[in-house]
């Protein structure tokens, strides 16, 4: 022990001296694990189980239309290319775009007393538009809104649409899809795959952000990087106040979880405090012997830290194991890994900050009054 602790000791060293002190004072050990055990089991069964219900409707409220951006053409003056959906695509922030030429009306030449509309597609139809049956169309073909099918009683085998005046020839029909959020308007419609070579110009053009904190930036983009004849004309939409009910949503679904949260972490600082001040006092004539024979006050100050932290390193696996365990049988849903690994880290740092400044009144100790013999 002497040589060991003589000046400033190795890292190895350091280690073994601390599992030792830590195995030799079994009831300090036992309730560090005990107490770090407790708080990350509850922080994550509470907090953590609010984090990831908080996450979920926030995700929830995202595909409900929250990154969807809509550049339409109302008064025909814009002229937006058709190429726009293709270069909308490539940018950093977009996942997706696509785009929508002139409505016209469209009959179904077999029962041609049902009227629906029908427009020009140029892009790849987007997830949120889920294909229920037939297939996706290729340029020249067309694939009609669940409600546009009905309306035009396209059945099983589906079949073809065309313009009531006959001028235009008969499109086929390949498939029907769904449209939910905010591109459900387009139940209705019929989409024709179309080349952009063969189109003048588009009235619509939808494109979804990456990302829900990008949205104000890429509709400032979009303004002035659509290829449009006059971008000035153009009309973008972006969803405002979903986004702002997301805001508001996220906040508070938060706030009491936080506070929850700070408050486990102050009655755990608390406790740890206690706990430590126990710890050093019945250690008081060793550090004053290890101090009088070379030992830093530094090096007495990490030996308690690592001796602390082995403890708290033991307790903090063991609940959080506990706590996400729990979660995935009772609710099936667990915080992300940031979150776990965030608390993780949180209440280490808390055990340091909580014995630290008692760790360094110990080693500050004058050695000579500790190891006076009365």
């Amino acid at each position: 022990m002497t040589r060991r602790w003589s000046g400033v000791p190795h890292v190895r060293e350091l280690m073994r001296d601390a599992a030792d002190s830590a195995r030799a004072q079994k009831a300090v050990t036992g309730t560090l694990v005990a107490v770090l055990a407790t708080v990350c089991f509850a922080i994550l069964v509470t907090t953590g189980q609010a984090a990831a219900s908080e996450a979920a409707v926030v995700a929830q409220i995202d595909t409900a239309g929250t990154r969807l951006i809509a550049l339409s053409d109302n008064g025909g003056d814009a002229g937006i290319l058709p190429d726009a959906p293709d270069t909308l695509a490539a940018l950093g922030d977009v996942t997706w775009a696509f785009g929508l030429g002139e409505a016209v009306d469209v009959t179904n030449p077999a029962l041609p007393e049902g009227r629906a509309a029908a427009r020009a597609l140029v892009g790849t139809l987007p997830d949120d538009l889920t294909l229920v049956r037939g297939r996706l169309p290729q340029p020249g073909e067309a694939i009609a809104g669940a409600g546009a099918a009905a309306t035009l009683h396209l059945g099983a085998g589906l079949g073809t649409v065309q313009p009531p005046d006959g001028a235009t020839p008969a499109v086929g029909v390949v498939g029907v899809f769904e449209a939910t959020g905010p591109l459900a308007g387009l139940r209705n419609t019929v989409l024709i795959a179309t080349d952009a070579t063969d189109l003048d110009t588009l009235r619509f053009v939808y494109a979804l952000a990456t990302d829900v904190t990008t949205v104000d930036r890429l509709q400032a983009t979009l303004a002035t990087a659509t290829p449009a004849r006059d971008p000035a004309a153009l009309t973008v939409e972006a969803p405002s106040g979903a986004i702002a009910l997301r805001d508001v949503i996220a906040g508070r679904l938060g706030a009491a979880s936080r506070q929850q949260m700070a408050l486990i972490m102050g009655v755990t600082a608390v406790i740890i405090a206690v706990t430590m001040l126990s710890a050093t006092a019945a250690r008081r004539r060793d550090f004053g012997r290890r101090r009088a024979l070379g030992a830093t006050r530094s090096a007495l100050v990490a030996g308690l830290l690592t001796q602390t932290s082995l403890g708290a390193v033991v307790g903090i696996t063991l609940g959080t194991a506990a706590g996400l365990t729990t979660l995935a049988l009772t609710t099936g849903e667990l915080p992300t890994w940031r979150f776990t690994a965030g608390v993780a880290g949180l209440a280490l740092l808390l055990t340091l900050a909580a014995a630290a400044p008692i760790a360094t009144h110990a080693a500050h100790r004058d050695p000579l009054r500790i190891l006076r013999v009365p």
